[in-house]
């Protein structure tokens, strides 16, 4: 009874904590009047999107990043009260959810302005109870944008396509099968040095990307950056170098080549 009791008791004290960190959080952020900050979500890519835009990002801005997958309300607020420098300009926040709201809650700590939703599937469905509040939750993200701010989102994604959004926000999409969208990827090799393919850019020009990257997934996760990059104006060459340079990580469709064969290493999965 004395363990309930004390449990009970520290309930109070433990949420005034909570709060304070992420108060802290909220009023850092709204002082850097120079940040942006940019909220990926999605069922699944949301790490390897955010490390893509990250390593963009840096060749012309100073950014700070969720690490590993900080990606929680605490995670996000310990990135910020402990990582965010003055100097920053960008910061990519990965958010996860597992039921309604919770994005909404995370978005309302960092204020983003721009939102890329990756995709969407029927994942925590036993937290979530249906995908329809999937769906909701994952575009809490992009709802509570600014009307100046910018959605990313893949539109070869049933469920990201067909939802309507109340928010007057600007809105690109990306799609390798779905060729109605502002950055298409098309003409896909694979090869034993990686990817190669070429974005069609709402302009209708087209260049061609190089990666050691293989998968589909890899491809969307890309476009989601080439994307983000188009609108903040940043040089295609420097794009195209940095997408050169991605490495994958450790036994996720790894590329290992030997004198007369090749291994693909996807032993995490």
């Amino acid at each position: 009874d004395l363990v309930i009791g004390a449990y009970f008791l520290s309930l109070p004290i433990e949420k005034l904590i909570y709060n304070h960190f992420i108060n802290q959080a909220r009023y850092k952020i709204l002082d850097n009047h120079f940040l942006n900050v940019v909220g990926i979500t999605g069922s699944y890519g949301k790490t390897s999107t955010k490390n893509i835009i990250k390593d963009i990002l840096k060749t012309e801005y100073n950014v700070c990043m969720t690490p590993h997958s900080y990606n929680t309300p605490m995670g996000i607020t310990t990135t910020v009260n402990n990582y965010l420098k003055k100097i920053d300009e960008y910061l990519i926040c990965e958010m996860g959810a597992k039921k309604l709201g919770e994005i909404k809650e995370l978005c309302d700590i960092v204020y983003p302005k721009m939102g890329i939703i990756t995709s969407i599937g029927p994942h925590h469905l036993d937290t979530f109870g249906n995908i329809k509040n999937i769906i909701n939750t994952k575009f809490e993200l992009i709802e509570s944008l600014p009307t100046d701010g910018l959605a990313i989102l893949n539109y070869d994604n049933n469920y990201i396509l067909n939802y309507k959004i109340k928010n007057n926000v600007r809105v690109v999409s990306f799609g390798v099968d779905n060729d109605k969208v502002d950055y298409y990827a098309l003409n896909i090799h694979y090869g034993p040095n990686g990817s190669t393919f070429e974005v069609r850019y709402p302009n209708e020009e087209r260049f061609l990307f190089k990666t050691k990257l293989l998968g589909k997934h890899n491809i969307y996760n890309i476009l989601a950056g080439v994307a983000l990059a188009d609108y903040l104006n940043i040089n295609i060459n420097k794009v195209i170098n940095v997408v050169s340079q991605l490495e994958p990580v450790s036994h996720r469709l790894e590329i290992i080549n030997f004198p007369n064969y090749t291994i693909i290493d996807d032993s995490f999965n």
